[in-house]
């Protein structure tokens, strides 16, 4: 009953943002931006983040390793896109990591490892997006309403390290340990104790750690150029690349918060505000918005025909039981 309120109240978020987005900009505008846009910039957009795509489905390939699991290439590129299509189609059912967890526990037979390679994989994301909004917000002294950005991604890569802590770092992690068990969560202890032992397997792989890293700047970066590109679709002048380094991974940040169905409405509010602060109209800010939209709507489709041609629910029987042991992995 709580999680349908929950999810209930995101729904409606995310329709009271979108009903505000199309209050607030000229659809007429928008309409006309849309419709002149230049498509091979944004067919080059969706080529590049198909691309991306297969970078991060590499990186999830070699973070398997040194858990010991299998699986080949191939298949968890069909994840990643298996995940995109959940992710953005059903959002509110089956989370794209969830069933990333899923099809990788049918192949390897664990669940604790397959947890731990797409937490590492998400981890490793959303560290080189802290980096990259930090390291160009401080040299670059960009700021929103007078307001300068680089000590509020400060603060996010202080809580951020510190989560990492617990996971990385035994004296943290037994802190934590004695906290569930002085409040009796015993199952929850349980969860995070899999989750450190797997994710200790990478503490003394730092070549990886390194390589893994920078495939994750090059994926962020990626996300970047896109966005400068369907900016180029639309004639944006007003906002600069170090507009679009600092933008972009902190819309992605803002479309993490769990306040909306899958930062829908969120994600295009953050782009109507980021965007108009630097000069840029609100047609073309929220135009802006609604070509990232379709990139990830077009990169999602193949995610859906692939599930298709599995053979859907009758031979994949994604049992009820089983997502919710990997959506409760996930979670943590």
């Amino acid at each position: 009953m709580k999680k349908t309120a929950i999810t209930i109240l995101k729904i409606a978020v995310s329709l009271g943002l979108y009903i505000y987005i199309f209050r607030t900009v000229d659809v007429s505008k928008l309409w006309d931006i849309l419709k002149d846009a230049n498509l091979y910039y944004f067919a080059g957009g969706v080529l590049i983040y198909f691309a991306i795509q297969g970078i991060s489905a590499y990186r999830w390939y070699l973070l398997l390793g040194p858990l010991g699991l299998k699986s080949s290439y191939t298949k968890l590129f069909s994840y990643y896109l298996l995940g995109m299509f959940f992710n953005f189609f059903l959002p509110t059912a089956i989370g794209g990591d969830v069933v990333r967890v899923y099809y990788l526990r049918k192949d390897t037979g664990t669940l604790s490892k397959s947890g731990a390679s797409v937490f590492l994989d998400r981890d490793l994301g959303m560290a080189a997006l802290l980096l990259i909004a930090t390291l160009v917000a401080l040299f670059a002294g960009t700021s929103f309403q007078g307001v300068p950005l680089s000590p509020l991604f400060g603060l996010i890569v202080i809580a951020f390290v510190a989560t990492n802590m617990v996971l990385f770092y035994r004296p943290t992690y037994n802190l934590l340990h004695r906290l569930l068990a002085m409040f009796r969560m015993k199952r929850a202890d349980e969860k995070v104790e899999k989750l450190f032992l797997s994710i200790n397997s990478y503490r003394r792989e730092r070549k990886l750690l390194v390589v893994t890293m920078a495939l994750s700047i090059m994926i962020q970066v990626g996300c970047i150029v896109i966005n400068k590109l369907s900016a180029d679709a639309i004639g944006i002048k007003e906002a600069g690349w170090i507009d679009f380094f600092v933008f972009v991974p902190a819309i992605g940040l803002i479309s993490m918060m769990p306040v909306s169905v899958n930062g829908m409405g969120w994600r295009e509010f953050s782009y109507l505000v980021l965007f108009k602060s630097v000069g840029v109209a609100e047609p073309q800010a929220a135009a802006l918005a609604f070509l990232w939209l379709g990139v990830l709507l077009a990169t999602s489709l193949p995610g859906g025909i692939i599930y298709l041609l599995r053979g859907g629910k009758r031979k994949e029987d994604l049992a009820a039981s089983e997502i919710l042991e990997a959506k409760q992995q996930v979670s943590g």
